[in-house]
């Protein structure tokens, strides 16, 4: 389980830090475009609380959310349509939640977020 988990820190790592690489990426699709991420449009149209617990559901630890904030979805490069999500636990810890298109999800803590992606925080919009 442990490998599992170092993978996907890694796998979340690579694609937050091509995602942030290209200078001037598009965050959002132009207006008239199909959406980049379905995954996500559909937890924007939930409603605050049940969003928030369908992302703790996706951190592999006992979470119970508190508050979840989409930091952004990007628009170009390798990480085209991959949405960020910080969420907040009753505990006190904080993740960074990856939404991929098809509904992949990938969730790391926030201090290893911030160390991977530099100049990028959760609970901030990039």
């Amino acid at each position: 389980m442990a490998a599992v988990r170092l993978i996907r820190i890694i796998m979340l790592a690579i694609s937050v830090t091509a995602a942030v690489a290209p200078a001037g990426a598009q965050l959002v699709p132009p207006p008239g475009h199909r959406s980049l991420n379905p995954a996500n449009d559909e937890l924007l149209n939930l409603p605050p609380p049940e969003r928030t617990e369908k992302l703790a559901r996706s951190v592999s630890q006992w979470c119970i959310g508190t508050e979840s904030f989409l930091m952004g979805v990007i628009g170009a490069g390798p990480g085209r349509g991959n949405a960020y999500w910080s969420l907040r636990c009753a505990d006190g810890s904080e993740w960074a939640v990856q939404v991929d298109p098809e509904a992949g999800v990938t969730a790391i803590d926030c201090n290893t977020y911030k160390d991977a992606a530099p100049g990028k925080e959760c609970f901030k919009q990039f």
